[in-house]
């Protein structure tokens, strides 16, 4: 691992533990065993390994998103599939998403990122519904509402499951709801 990816792991894990006004640079060294003079030669300030953390977080689900896309085009991309993605993309990276939550009231690079991850979530939802409507698997439902809807619970579960683990997930009950709300053919009772 670079000197740099070091840093930026080791922020990673210290701001979703601790919160990011708690982390100092300082700290982050110890934390790292490297000196803080070796961040400031790798970073300009703590504000900038956030951004590094938070452009990684976008390309992250970027990435999730046009892999989304293509299997979306195939016709190979159901419902259960678009929301499972998700739940696996919030459990591969609930450190990142933790950051994002706890930091978002607060600091303006974050809201701009969560911002981004959401309308882009919102955008792919409604992609996907618009798609699978022409399909004739989807009803003909108001694309942006329900699009923000999917969201909105996908990210509300997403809190959930990171802030209170003790809760039983109910994820698989999350995707049950939206496949007889929105698929076609448990309507007509195929």
């Amino acid at each position: 691992m670079s000197t740099k990816d070091l840093i930026l792991s080791t922020a990673k894990d210290m701001i979703s533990e601790v919160g990011f006004h708690k982390m100092t640079t300082a700290n982050l060294a110890k934390r790292a065993d490297i000196s803080e003079g070796t961040i400031y030669r790798h970073f300009e300030s703590k504000e900038d390994i956030l951004q590094h953390i938070l452009d990684a977080f976008d390309e992250k689900y970027l990435a999730l998103a046009e892999q989304c896309r293509a299997r979306m085009v195939k016709g190979s991309l159901s419902l259960d599939e678009l929301l499972g993605s998700h739940f696996g993309f919030m459990d591969a990276n609930g450190a990142d998403i933790k950051i994002v939550l706890g930091t978002y009231s607060i600091l303006e690079i974050t809201r701009r990122s969560m911002f981004r991850f959401l309308s882009r979530m919102r955008t792919l939802f409604e992609d996907f519904l618009s798609h699978n409507i022409a399909q004739g698997v989807v009803r003909d439902v108001p694309l942006g509402p329900t699009g923000l809807i999917l969201t909105n619970m996908f990210f509300g579960l997403m809190r959930i499951k990171l802030y209170w683990p003790e809760i039983e997930d109910f994820s698989a009950e999350a995707v049950e709801f939206s496949r007889r709300s929105l698929l076609v053919h448990l309507e007509e009772g195929k």
